[in-house]
């Protein structure tokens, strides 16, 4: 892993005391952010104020704990990157249907069977990698910054969906430009903690324009100042009925955390090629113990947060010092209940702008990702029509009164765009054909038509655009070898395969093996030799090659060269 020129403090880094603490505390203030999945259930159970206290409380328990798993260096139990967990959108339509059916005791009993199921996910996700490529990843990331980006907008809006008014959306431009300035232009820890910044001044706007309501003050100060959560342990109910609609949002989840996973190694490597298949399967997992956590507490879902994610892209601080700092915020606010409440109580505009500028960051992520290789119609369609089914359900939202209760989960634009882009990818790669091979004279091969032949089946494929570069080279430079040897009798054949992670070269051919030499021939040896251009033939594809063998078929030869994809 290669530290990339515009992060600041890498994954391994040791930034300087300030800069962690002004990246920790943005952090947190993203987690308290987020805790609307709470609000909502809060609202649905009519709960008072201690018992909405004692759920954030433990819900931020279970954010440090999936926190510091996904920091960790063994793969096992998390990423092994800063990913700060926070509630879980994907989690919010299904964890409703639970308090509204059976209360907190469902709630917490479903959780904790949601948490089993993503980690059993997890352990599938590396035969799922045919059916995960980085378009898929990407897709998934872009929807989520989109849906980050409407729930922005949303937030403009008064609950009685009246316009927002000048004073809301000055705080809203103020908060946003504010963020992209600091982002971009500012220096040391004004950029490093460009979104805190931009909330406090963005909170100070509101409260001197008047657009900071105060209304659940009493509420807040009837909390004890400090308390320590009180978990709901052994107080569990399971509804098998419910069971179909969280397995959906987990699976909604662990591909959210794939994307995002995907997009932290790509962050944090200046040589990120592919997905580091066991990286993304530690993050689900972290995921899944998190969610297995939250619900012996008694708490709702948790999942690593995108906006978080894209607040460290944006500042350039990545190390993982940094999420054992937020960790430990997280649970001093979890016993302190009334700077909880009051921490969640950021007006709406300027969460409206927080949002905005972190969704902003994700959506050009995803897109990134999602171009990684190269586009055919396939990917093309894979990618704009799950894009298109999101943007549907979230213009739309009488998409979602046409289906049954138990289905609903599936009409949020994170949902369903990623099950659009995971149906649409499966079926595509129908007709796409595995493997190819071309035949042509051994003594005089054409090299611009084996060029041709190979770009094409790794464009087919949907291989990196450095990745067909390559393939195309070694393909010319193997049937070349072939040439320059003189071994093939007849014919030579070229036979490229798609394989699990890799391109697959066959050269075959009738004739004595070719000479892969170990060693380069010197420069007098090519004068004198008559063999050296053979030997040097054979010595560059040692070199092009992630790996290679030669065996023997009775009379016929074959050279097989592998291509890490």
């Amino acid at each position: 892993m290669r530290k990339p020129a515009d992060l600041a403090y890498g994954l391994d880094d040791r930034p300087p005391a300030p800069v962690i603490v002004a990246t920790a505390l943005q952090q947190v203030a993203v987690v308290l952010i987020w805790v609307f999945p709470g609000l909502v259930l809060v609202r649905t159970l009519g709960a008072s104020p201690a018992e909405a206290a004692s759920l954030f409380s433990l819900t931020f328990i279970a954010a440090a704990a999936g926190t510091v798993l996904q920091a960790v260096r063994d793969l096992r139990f998390g990423c092994g990157f800063l990913a700060p967990v926070g509630p879980s959108s994907p989690h919010i339509v299904p964890s409703v249907l639970a308090v509204q059916a059976g209360g907190m005791p469902l709630l917490a009993g479903m959780t904790l069977l949601c948490g089993i199921a993503t980690i059993l996910m997890a352990r599938a996700l590396g035969r799922l990698r045919a059916l995960l490529p980085p378009e898929v990843a990407g897709t998934v990331v872009f929807i989520i910054g989109l849906g980050v980006c409407l729930l922005g907008a949303r937030m403009l809006v008064a609950g009685g969906g009246e316009a927002p008014g000048a004073a809301g959306l000055g705080v809203a431009a103020l908060t946003l430009l504010l963020a992209v300035g600091l982002g971009i232009w500012g220096k040391g820890v004004l950029r490093w903690a460009c979104v805190l910044v931009a909330m406090l001044a963005g909170t100070l706007a509101a409260a001197l324009t008047g657009t900071f309501e105060t209304r659940a003050a009493a509420e807040i100060a009837a909390l004890p100042v400090f308390a320590l959560p009180d978990p709901r342990l052994f107080d569990y109910d399971f509804d098998l009925a419910l069971l179909p609609v969280f397995v959906i949002a987990s699976l909604a989840s662990s591909l959210k955390t794939a994307g995002l996973v995907t997009s932290l190694q790509k962050t944090n490597d200046a040589a990120w090629t592919r997905p580091d298949q066991r990286g993304l399967a530690g993050g689900v997992t972290g995921d899944g113990l998190a969610t297995t956590l939250a619900g012996l507490l008694g708490a709702a879902a948790v999942n690593v947060s995108a906006t978080n994610v894209a607040l460290q892209m944006a500042a350039g601080v990545t190390s993982r010092v940094i999420a054992y700092a937020t960790a430990g915020l997280c649970l001093v606010l979890a016993c302190f209940p009334q700077v909880a409440a009051w921490l969640a109580q950021v007006p709406a505009p300027v969460v409206a702008g927080t949002l905005l500028y972190s969704g902003a960051l994700m959506l050009s992520s995803g897109m990134q990702l999602a171009s990684a290789r190269l586009a055919d119609a396939r990917r093309g369609l894979c990618v704009g029509l799950a894009i298109a089914a999101a943007l549907a359900v979230e213009a739309v939202p009488q998409f979602a009164a046409a289906v049954p209760d138990g289905l609903r989960p599936l009409l949020t634009a994170t949902a369903f765009g990623t099950l659009v882009a995971l149906l649409l990818n499966a079926v595509l790669r129908i007709g796409t054909r595995r493997s190819v091979t071309l035949a042509a004279p051994g003594g005089a091969i054409p090299s611009a038509e084996v060029e041709e032949f190979a770009a094409r089946a790794g464009g087919a494929w949907g291989a990196r655009r450095d990745v067909v570069a390559r393939l195309a080279q070694v393909a010319a430079a193997g049937m070349d070898a072939v040439a320059v040897s003189g071994v093939a009798r007849g014919d030579a054949t070229l036979t490229l395969s798609l394989i699990e992670g890799a391109i697959e070269l066959r050269i075959a051919w009738q004739g004595p093996a070719l000479p892969l030499a170990e060693r380069a021939p010197t420069p007098e040896e090519m004068l004198d030799d008559p063999d050296a251009p053979a030997r040097l033939s054979g010595h560059m594809l040692r070199r092009l090659s992630d790996r290679l063998r030669q065996r023997r078929r009775g009379e016929a030869n074959e050279l097989v060269l592998v291509l890490e994809h």
